[in-house]
């Protein structure tokens, strides 16, 4: 039976554990886990493998293996210990891998140490039934030892992963969804401002769309004049959706709208501690639009 120092060293290493899996990449936050594995608990050679999109076994992270070693660690479901605790659901243990035929250490990680000495502990990753892959761990064999608390520790660790996985599943889901998004409004606005939706047939307006083609074409800086309501603005956008720079931010700023002290700042942008108020950086509207179009309205203003 364990002593209280270990528990305690258990309720530290999950607390280490849940701060870990909060960062933004998952990748790394996994990597930390196993790392706190080895050190509090000398778990060691800590593998998270997952099931990729050909239903294979690929080893995601490893501690104290080669780039080498974790690209021989492929298993098909089913295959060899880890690919058994997918394919079950139910954790495994081997206490000496040495005796046992079903381990078979593709990755060869082990070759250069004594494998009787070596245990090994397999956990499935599970959201709800869905199991998502394995955690599995070395720790140094001992006839003595009973594996109740590795496993229990393991399980509640591997909870902890799958809820992180399928978190950054619906983060990426989402980002998706937003870049597709994205694609089909920038792709609705350059419908909605085509030459073609500007009304107007006389020769003044066909010379008008002519310059249109001509300057959507290049970097060249435009001055569009007209009284309120000619539809200065169509014609921006015009140019804009017409041009290269038409996947590139379009941002507009209605300079009338501006105090005559915000105007540089605005346009320009600060930096902390540049005057009184600035009290953090502040991105300026060139910088939001760069390489694409700012829309200057009502310039007579300045």
């Amino acid at each position: 039976m364990k002593n209280i120092d270990q528990k305690d060293l258990e309720l530290q290493c999950l607390s280490e554990i849940s701060e870990a899996l909060v960062a933004p990449d998952l990748e790394d936050s996994l990597n930390k886990v196993l790392i706190i594995l080895a050190d509090k608990l000398q778990m060691i050679r800590g593998t998270i493998t997952l099931i990729n999109e050909n239903a294979e076994l690929t080893i995601q992270v490893a501690q104290g293996l080669t780039e080498e070693e974790k690209s021989r660690g492929r298993y098909k479901v089913g295959e060899g210990i880890t690919g058994k605790v997918v394919e079950s659901g139910e954790p495994m243990v081997i206490p000496s891998i040495a005796e046992d035929s079903q381990f078979l250490d593709r990755t060869k990680a082990r070759n250069k140490i004594s494998k009787k000495d070596i245990s090994f502990v397999c956990v499935p990753i599970k959201f709800g039934s869905r199991v998502l892959g394995a955690l599995s761990v070395d720790k140094q064999f001992s006839k003595v030892e009973s594996f109740d608390s590795d496993l229990r520790l393991l399980t509640i660790i591997s909870s902890m992963i799958a809820q992180a996985i399928r978190m950054g599943e619906l983060v990426r889901v989402q980002e998706e969804k937003l870049k597709s998004e994205n694609v089909q409004l920038k792709q609705e606005l350059k419908e909605k401002y085509n030459i073609t939706n500007i009304i107007g047939n006389s020769s003044k307006m066909h010379e008008v769309y002519a310059q249109i083609n001509q300057v959507a074409q290049s970097n060249a800086t435009v001055l569009i004049r007209g009284e309120s309501g000619t539809g200065k603005e169509l014609v921006a956008h015009a140019v804009h959706y017409n041009s290269l720079r038409a996947d590139k931010p379009f941002v507009k700023v209605n300079l009338s709208a501006l105090p005559e002290t915000l105007i540089e700042s605005e346009l320009f942008g600060h930096v902390k501690g540049a005057f009184t108020d600035a009290h953090e950086a502040k991105i300026g509207r060139f910088e939001k639009a760069n390489g694409g179009t700012i829309f200057l309205d009502e310039i007579g203003e300045l």
